[in-house]
């Protein structure tokens, strides 16, 4: 009995112990591009708790070559060593992800047994430094844009994102991963305005909060979000919106045909019309599918023009075939597949009208 006591005390002892106090514990990293193009800008936000009030965040920054650790270099400005366990989110400038890419840069945090999966990603539309130095929320720039994205997944018209997701997606075959693309409004306030879609660690593409409606629908299970049609000259508000969606291969062999299946429940909670009658209701229905199916196919044929599958439709015939040839897929099966998008709209409850 004393013989694992004594290996579990020898252990422990061996381990390095770190001071809280004594260290920089980094919530939200940041990189960006120089305006020369050749160096890397790395921005780091530490909150720095202060008794009865927010915390304040401390930024620091740093340039280096391409190919060197950004973090080894901002450690020089940092009196303290630099721990990135309690890491919530990694931020990418637009103009670095479309010029340079950023695989070389997530690649050490894929390696660092200390970041959580569900960390956070995410897109900044301008310059990165300015963006974190913002004052959002009371504890502090790191959770207010984990929580701000949380909630667009959760309420809004974003599909589920974390630094797990984006790695599976990347690193099988079949599916391309996206990012959700942020951007400071004020000092205290910021927006998520669309989605932007990776090839080869690059932003090749990227869609409105308006475009993610349809993207989600194609592409995750949809509750809370919400959608305006038009019918006859009045706007319908339709909310808590709830979905289902199935893919089947209904053509198993090249070139192939998938159908996804939609089946979107929801309730009108505002209309400016004067009363909707069960005729109304109907068209209102029928109109909403109409839309959806359209918007739905011109996405997945933007994707193809892309050369991305952000919806995934290479990972399932994948699960389908066992005869499916990936590099066959990329070079010809794709760009060919025939996507028929099937759409039933229920809606439950009539609300508000004007």
């Amino acid at each position: 009995m004393f013989i694992p006591i004594f290996c579990i005390v020898l252990l422990s002892s061996s381990g390095e112990s770190r001071i809280l106090d004594e260290l920089t514990l980094v919530n939200s990293i940041g990189f960006d591009i120089s305006e020369s193009g050749d160096k890397i800008i790395g921005v780091i936000c530490n909150p720095i708790f202060q008794k009865d009030a927010p915390p304040k965040n401390n930024v620091l920054s740093a340039k280096a070559e391409l190919k060197k650790s950004i973090l080894q270099v901002i450690q020089e400005k940092s009196a303290n060593p630099i721990a990135t366990g309690s890491l919530e989110i990694l931020l990418f400038g637009k103009e670095l992800t479309k010029q340079k890419g950023i695989l070389d840069l997530i690649d050490p945090f894929t390696r660092d047994p200390r970041i959580g999966t569900a960390m956070k990603m995410a897109i900044v539309d301008g310059n990165v430094r300015e963006f974190m130095e913002g004052n959002y929320g009371v504890r502090g720039n790191a959770f207010f844009i984990k929580w701000t994205i949380d909630t667009a997944v959760n309420h809004g018209n974003l599909p589920k994102t974390n630094f797990h997701r984006f790695l599976v997606d990347f690193h099988s075959r079949g599916k391309s991963p996206y990012v959700p693309i942020i951007k400071k409004e004020r000092e205290n306030k910021i927006k998520i305005i669309g989605v932007g879609f990776i090839r080869f660690g690059k932003l090749v593409h990227q869609i409105s909060m308006e475009e993610a409606f349809f993207f989600k629908l194609l592409t995750d299970k949809y509750s809370r979000g919400w959608h305006d049609v038009e019918i006859d000259g009045y706007k319908a508000s339709i909310q808590n919106i709830n979905t289902k969606r199935k893919f089947e291969l209904t053509k198993s062999s090249p070139p192939y045909e998938v159908t996804v299946k939609i089946h979107l429940k929801g309730v009108i909670n505002e209309y400016t019309g004067i009363m909707i009658n069960n005729k109304a209701l109907g068209k209102l229905e029928t109109k909403f599918e109409e839309e959806i199916k359209k918007r739905s196919l011109e996405l997945i044929n933007v994707f193809k023009e892309k050369d991305i599958d952000p919806i995934g439709f290479g990972r399932f015939i994948k699960s389908e075939d066992r005869k499916f040839n990936y590099q066959k897929w990329r070079d010809d099966y794709y760009k060919n597949l025939t996507v028929k998008v099937d759409v039933h709209v229920d809606i439950d409850e009539v609300g508000i009208v004007e």
